[in-house]
């Protein structure tokens, strides 16, 4: 049995972890809270824009601009969004085993690039010897639209320049507090399924978040199906030009905020979860310290007795 200084000495050190993480468990419910208000505020204006961005994705011939051109080719860029601190769980390791899954899948008969959000994804493609296309760190926990441009603007100028048949962009879809999912959806070219998988993700089915207008949901695939027909002023090439290449920044930011919001959410249970396993531990070396404690006494009891009794 170990002597009852080593085991205050190691519930001590127990104790300052255990105060670390409720520190860390309280920062990041309150960064949590904050970002699911920024993702959730984006949702209906991003559920609206992909909307319309799909709608003309299918009713635009696809010639008439580069985002809508389905091209034949075995170039693919995959985007994969990490955070840049650990100690959230398994957040950056399922999306980082869904684009392994993806490059395992799809390397051999296709030619990927890698360009990485987050210092987590660039280490860890960096250390398996994979060439990363570009890195982008240092986004703060509730980005704005501005700060998000860099990466939509590589991806307009790599799909312009006619670099890559495919973008598609592994990320962490935030369900609800408990739940996030990791998941891989197709950027570019525009189309109406990659989209659908997109809004379908933004909606949630049930839970705390689920969405209570479905007209939406049914409009990509439901009972409710609605034909438009789209004017274009002062001419379809000058609006596509506007519109589209807005509408792929909205999505590449819709992406980050789900991404953060799903960080914070798993570091504070990671943190709780951490904080509960040092109580149950301390409350263990508690029982043991009061047992070599006892023990100790009864030796000592035990060894004053034998010397009296030696003395008499």
């Amino acid at each position: 049995m170990q002597s009852t200084r080593d085991i205050k000495r190691r519930m001590r050190s127990i104790g300052n972890t255990q105060q670390i993480t409720r520190a860390m468990e309280a920062v990041s419910a309150t960064k949590m809270r904050r970002s699911q208000e920024f993702a959730l505020a984006a949702r209906p204006y991003a559920e609206s824009a992909l909307q319309l961005l799909g709608n003309i994705g299918q009713k635009t011939v696809r010639e008439i601009h580069p985002l809508l051109e389905r091209r034949r080719g075995k170039d693919i860029c995959l985007i994969v969004i990490t955070s840049d601190k650990g100690l959230c769980g398994g957040y950056n390791s399922g999306v980082l085993r869904k684009a392994q899954e993806y490059l395992d899948k799809n390397s051999e008969s296709k030619n990927i690039d890698i360009i990485t959000v987050g210092k987590k994804a660039r280490d860890y493609f960096k250390f398996r010897g994979y060439e990363i296309a570009e890195e982008f760190v240092g986004f703060g926990d509730f980005v704005k639209l501005e700060e998000t441009m860099p990466i939509a603007k590589r991806i307009l100028f790599d799909w312009q320049e006619k670099k890559y048949s495919k973008i598609v962009c592994a990320f962490t879809n935030f369900v609800s507090t408990l739940r996030q999912e990791a998941v891989i959806r197709q950027v570019l070219p525009i189309t109406k399924k990659g989209i659908k998988e997109i809004i379908e993700g933004i909606i949630p089915k049930k839970g705390r978040y689920a969405e209570k207008d479905t007209s939406l949901r049914q409009g990509f695939g439901g009972q409710a199906s609605y034909n438009y027909r789209y004017i274009f002023e002062p001419s379809r090439e000058k609006v596509l030009n506007e519109l589209l290449p807005l509408l792929v920044e909205i999505q590449a930011h819709y992406m980050i905020l789900e991404a953060n919001a799903s960080e914070h959410s798993a570091r504070m249970v990671a943190m709780k979860n951490a904080s509960e396993n040092a109580e149950e531990i301390l409350e263990e070396l508690n029982l043991f310290y009061n047992k070599a404690r006892q023990s100790a006494i009864t030796n000592e009891i035990t060894e004053v007795t034998a010397g009296r009794e030696a003395l008499e």
